[in-house]
C-alpha cells in the first residue's frame, strides 16, 4: 500500500510511458508515487518487444544492454502476390526483452525517488476539489481499501484504460480503431535473425499482418497477428497464428501465448483534464500503422512530465493549460502517426491486383529499380506514384516509419 496519503503527483501504471514520467517529476524533486497493479512490474508481456533504434532510445535513459535480446538490421516484408520486399541497413532498431526493460525504467523512476507500489489498483478517481483529486486505491492481495490525494494525476494505465473515463474524458475504443493480436513465443531461431519479418495483404491477412520478430538472446521468436477489429466469422487471431507456426517452425515448442487489444486510431482528440493527463497507450499514442508504442510512448512520458512541471512552477494544472502537452505531442509524433494512418487506410483498402500494383512499385522504390514494368504503369498513375524520384521517395518514407 502506499506510504502517504497524499502526493504531488500519482503515475497510474508502471510501463515504460509511466515510469518515465515518474522517474523524470522525482528527479525534479516531486513527491511521485508509481502505482502498478500487477505484482510484478512488466509481466505478463503484451508486445512484440520490437523498438526504435540505439541511439534514439540512449537520448532518454542509459541503454543496458541486459535487456537487449537483438540488434536489428533490415526488414522483411512479404506481400500479396508473391512480392517481397527486403530493406537492410543497420541500426534499424532493436528487440527487447520487455520484462526485464519495464523493471529497468521504474527502478530508475525509484532511484529518482518514486516510490513504486505493485498489487496496487487504482479503482476511481474524483472530481477536482481545493486543488486536489482523491484515488480510491485496493491492495490486490488482501483488497484492502484506502484513499490518497494528489495535486495532479497521470493515466498510463495502457490499452485498457479506465483512468480517463473516471474524469470525463472520451476514450472508448470504437471497434474499427482496434486491433486484435495473439502472439505466440516459439523456441526457434529465425533465418533471418537481424530481421523483422511481415506478413500483409490479401493472400495473408488484409486489415493487419503477421509478423515474426527474433529474439537472439533468449533462442526464440516472436511470432504473432493482429488485425483491425475482424468481422464475425472470419479468421481469429490465434487460429491465424498458430497456422502460420505450422508452417515456419513445425516442429519448435510454443513457450507461450499472450494477445490483447492494440489502439490503432491515432492520438486521442483530447486526453487532459483539470489536474490529470494520459500517456502513452491509455493516450493512443501507438503508431496506427505497426502497432507499436514503446518509443512514443517514451516520448509521450517524457513530455507530460515537462509540462506537469511547468504547470507546477507557474501554479497552474488546468486543462487549458495542460492542452499544451496535448500540442507538443502532436508536433512530435502525433502528425506523423496521421500520415502513417493514411498509409495504412490507403493500402488495406485497394482491390487485390492494385494492392499487388502498389507492393510491386514499393519493392521496386527499396531495390533503386526506376523503371516500372507496363502492367503496373497505369496503376502507378492511379496511385500517384508516376514520375516520382525513387530515391527521394524511399529516404523520405523510411524517415517517417
Amino acid at each position: 500500500m502506499p506510504a502517504a496519503s497524499t502526493y504531488d503527483v500519482v503515475v497510474i501504471g508502471a510501463g515504460p510511458s509511466g515510469s518515465l514520467c515518474a522517474r523524470n517529476l522525482a528527479a525534479r524533486g516531486y513527491h511521485v508515487l508509481l502505482a502498478e497493479k500487477r505484482p510484478v512490474v512488466g509481466i505478463p508481456v503484451r508486445c512484440g518487444e520490437a523498438t526504435g533504434r540505439r541511439a534514439r532510445l540512449s537520448q532518454f535513459m542509459k541503454v543496458n544492454e541486459d535487456y537487449i535480446e537483438t540488434d536489428l538490421n533490415g526488414v522483411i516484408l512479404n506481400g500479396p502476390g508473391g512480392i517481397s520486399v527486403r530493406y537492410d541497413h543497420d541500426d534499424i532498431g532493436l528487440m527487447l526483452d520487455r520484462g526485464l526493460f519495464d523493471q529497468d525504467v521504474a527502478r530508475q523512476a525509484q532511484a529518482a525517488g518514486a516510490e513504486l507500489c505493485v498489487d496496487t489498483r487504482i479503482e476511481g478517481i474524483s472530481p477536482v476539489k481545493d486543488g486536489m483529486r482523491e484515488l480510491i486505491v485496493v491492495h490486490e492481495p488482501t483488497k484492502a481499501r484506502s484513499i490518497i490525494k494528489a495535486s495532479m494525476v497521470v493515466g498510463a494505465d495502457g490499452a485498457e484504460a479506465l483512468s480517463g473515463r473516471w474524469v470525463g474524458l472520451k476514450t472508448r475504443h470504437l471497434p474499427p480503431q482496434v486491433c486484435s493480436a495473439i502472439e505466440l513465443r516459439v523456441a526457434a531461431m529465425d533465418p533471418n535473425p537481424h530481421h523483422l519479418t511481415f506478413w500483409q495483404g490479401y493472400d495473408s491477412i488484409n486489415k493487419g499482418y503477421v509478423w515474426v520478430f527474433p529474439k537472439m538472446k533468449s533462442g526464440v521468436v516472436n511470432l504473432g497477428s493482429g488485425a483491425l477489429t475482424p468481422k464475425l466469422g472470419e479468421k481469429n487471431m490465434y487460429d491465424l497464428s498458430m497456422e502460420y507456426k505450422r508452417r515456419l517452425f513445425p516442429d519448435a515448442d510454443l513457450v507461450e501465448v499472450h494477445g490483447g487489444a492494440v489502439p490503432v486510431s491515432g492520438n486521442l482528440a483530447e486526453y487532459v483534464a483539470d489536474r490529470f493527463a494520459l500517456c502513452g497507450d491509455a493516450a493512443h499514442h501507438t503508431n496506427p500503422l505497426t502497432g507499436g508504442g514503446i518509443m512514443s510512448g517514451i516520448l509521450g512520458g517524457e513530455l507530460c512530465s515537462r509540462w506537469i512541471d511547468a504547470g507546477f512552477r507557474g501554479g497552474d494544472l488546468s486543462r487549458s493549460f495542460l492542452a499544451q502537452y496535448q500540442v507538443d505531442c502532436w508536433e512530435k509524433f502525433g502528425k506523423n502517426h496521421r500520415y502513417q494512418m493514411r498509409i495504412r487506410d490507403f493500402v488495406v483498402e485497394l482491390p487485390r491486383e492494385a494492392q499487388i500494383a502498389f507492393y510491386a512499385i514499393f519493392k521496386g522504390m527499396v531495390d533503386g529499380d526506376l523503371s516500372l514494368p507496363a502492367k503496373i504503369a497505369g496503376y502507378a498513375r492511379m496511385l500517384g506514384l508516376a514520375g516520382k524520384n525513387w530515391t527521394a521517395t524511399k529516404k523520405a518514407f523510411f524517415a517517417r516509419a
